[in-house]
Formats: structure tokens, C-alpha cells, sequence
């Protein structure tokens, strides 16, 4: 039975990845900060899952968080925050606050659960562990919340870098990059942004969380070795590169 830690897990892309995950026999730790609707909608045979209440905003307490914890299969850095603020409006402690979730906490988790997970035999395929960053199509362009846009253009970054590094090792890092998805984060967007997006994306229409949380599965459970440091979109066409 694979581990595997998704942040984030307790709604939107994050919910459903868990739930793709469980159903594939996997054991979840589910990482996140209000489990009501984890509760609601997931099912699981005991043992299988467990939930870790934990502020991703606190980053320097991520190495004491996971101290124990057995050696994870993968990891899935989902969790991350838009505050859809105007550029000059924003306040420092919220753009520390964005960076730190949505850049410096997968960061340090990678850091932290690496030794572990290169300590671990290779499968058949020579990979100890498997990563998956969930980034955004607005790494690619300019994003109208400008610290938004940043800190997930640096985690496409850091992917790539990481995966240059750990390769040798049997770590496999990738990232997804989602466009307009219907999660709680889309919903406190403007309305003018919204019928932006819609315009843009080829199937004239938002993504499902459980369509990205199938190239979350695919990446983490079933991708060959040879996808490795790579970027998949998954944003109909909302930013053709």
C-alpha cells in the first residue's frame, strides 16, 4: 500500500485527489486546516487515511510536524492560497502569507521528507518517490494577482530545479498546471475575471477538481520514469505554449 501526503486534501483539487487516491488503495495523509467537508464526502476503510490539521503558514514548523512520520511514497503540494487583491494594495504580511504556502511550504516539505524517501528500494522502474506541485496557468503570463502569479511561476521553477537534483537519487518531481477549475478558490474571484477565463479556455467552460486530480493520480502513482521535471497542463488551451 503507497503513502502518499496531499496538502490541501480537504477540498477542491485537493478532496479530489484524495479521494482518487484512496479509491486506488492508497493510504492519504491528508494535510489541511478545516476537515468539515473531508468529513462529509470521504470514505475510506480504517487506517487508510489520516488527517493532519496543520497552517501551512507556519512554515518553520513543518520539519517538527513531520518528524515521525513513516517514509511517504509521494507527495502532492496542493494546498495554496489567492487573495485576488490589486497589486498595490497588497500588505506585507499577506504577501508573506501567499509565499509561504504556495512557495516556501512545498519547499521545505520536499527538504524534509526527501531522506526518507531516497532511503526507500527502487520499484522496477528505479524510483524511490514520486512529487507532484500543483501549480497554475498563471505561472505563465501575467496574472491580474500579480504575487499569485509569482509564487507559482517559482514553484514551476523549483520543480524543474529540484528535479535536476534529485533525479540521480530515484525522485521523480513534476508539477500540474490547472487552469480555471470550480474550487472555493475560484469562487471569490470578480466576475469580470471569471467571464475572462471563460472566454480564453477552448472548451468554453471550467475544469471539474476531479479533472485535474486524474493528471494528479497519473503523475504520482502511474507516469513512467521518463516524466520527470516536466510541467503538464491542464487548462484547455488558457495558455498555449
Amino acid at each position: 500500500m503507497k503513502t502518499i501526503l496531499v496538502t490541501g486534501a480537504t477540498r477542491g483539487i485537493g478532496l479530489a485527489t484524495t479521494k482518487r487516491l484512496l479509491a486506488r488503495g492508497c493510504r492519504v495523509l491528508a494535510l489541511g486546516r478545516d476537515f468539515s467537508r473531508f468529513d462529509r464526502e470521504v470514505v475510506a476503510e480504517p487506517g487508510r487515511f489520516e488527517r493532519i490539521a496543520f497552517d501551512l503558514r507556519c512554515v518553520g514548523a513543518i520539519e517538527a510536524l513531520v518528524r515521525d512520520w513513516p517514509a511517504l511514497d509521494g507527495l502532492v503540494n496542493n494546498a495554496a492560497m489567492l487573495t485576488a487583491q490589486p497589486f498595490e494594495t497588497y500588505s506585507v504580511a499577506d504577501r508573506r502569507d501567499l509565499i509561504g504556502v504556495n512557495l516556501e511550504a512545498p519547499a521545505e516539505l520536499v527538504r524534509v521528507l526527501l531522506p526518507q524517501m531516497i532511503e526507500r528500494a527502487p520499484d522496477a522502474d528505479g524510483v524511490r518517490g514520486r512529487i507532484v506541485n500543483v501549480a497554475s496557468v498563471a505561472a505563465f503570463g501575467g496574472h491580474p494577482d500579480v504575487w499569485y502569479g509569482a509564487s507559482k511561476g517559482a514553484l514551476v521553477n523549483l520543480t524543474k530545479s529540484l528535479a535536476t537534483r534529485y533525479s540521480p537519487e530515484g525522485v521523480l518531481l513534476n508539477a500540474v498546471a490547472p487552469g480555471p477549475t470550480k474550487t472555493d478558490m475560484f469562487d471569490r474571484l470578480p466576475s469580470s475575471r471569471i467571464e475572462a477565463f471563460e472566454r480564453a479556455v477552448l472548451a468554453r467552460r471550467f475544469a471539474e477538481p476531479d479533472e485535474v486530480a486524474r493528471v494528479i493520480e497519473w503523475l504520482v502513482l502511474d507516469a513512467p520514469a521518463y516524466v520527470n521535471g516536466a510541467t503538464i497542463d491542464a487548462n484547455s488551451g488558457a495558455y498555449l505554449r
